[in-house]
């Protein structure tokens, strides 16, 4: 009976310890090329210090910072932001913040593109399904797409006031393709070539 008992005590506070989390939310944001953090640690929860590590796949995590001290507040919450000034660019980062080794967040993924003032990024390449195809358009300008043939002649054509299109290969026999970004305000032009591979 003393067993049974001291095995369902150990349930309970077991059980009550995990669900009592001292993270009450978790955010991320992109700026600038910048990832923005922001997380709020309840009232009534305190940890000796915090890590945030950042990791490209999600698995493999590095410490990028370490915050020193005594965190969280016994009688109010506390919100933290920590701004990752270097994120890894044209992929996925994820972060995940430890509390002193007591607990870990969930892990958040963003990802950060960056791309060069009158250039594109086309992602992935050679399109085998639906590759982003991303270009600089902070002013949200009209932009328009036109995919060629070997002849010059457009065979495809598309607007967007965002920074990206989306090019599907189904809309594409196999093969080179040379296509354009046109900014209707600026008249700028990028030129590009796609290689469209249909399985």
């Amino acid at each position: 009976m003393l067993k049974q008992l001291i095995i369902l005590l150990f349930m309970f506070f077991g059980l009550n310890s995990w669900s009592q989390s001292i993270l009450a939310d978790f955010d991320i944001d992109l700026s600038d090329g910048k990832v923005l953090l922001a997380w709020t640690i309840k009232s009534g929860s305190t940890c000796n210090g915090m890590q945030i590590y950042r990791s490209k796949d999600s698995v493999n995590f590095v410490l990028i910072e370490n915050i020193e001290g005594v965190c969280g507040n016994l009688s109010s919450p506390v919100s933290y932001t920590f701004t990752d000034q270097t994120p890894i660019l044209n992929s996925f980062n994820y972060y995940k913040i430890s509390f002193g080794g007591q607990e870990d967040s969930p892990i958040l993924g963003i990802e950060v593109i960056n791309v060069l003032s009158n250039s594109y990024l086309l992602r992935p390449n050679p399109v085998t399904g639906a590759s982003d195809l991303y270009f600089e358009n902070d002013n949200q300008n009209n932009v328009v797409l036109k995919v060629f043939d070997d002849f010059g002649d457009v065979i495809y054509l598309e607007q967007t006031s965002t920074n990206k299109f989306v090019l599907d290969s189904t809309h594409f026999s196999s093969g080179m393709y040379y296509f354009s970004l046109e900014n209707q305000k600026t008249r700028n032009v990028i030129n590009g070539k796609a290689v469209i591979v249909n399985q």
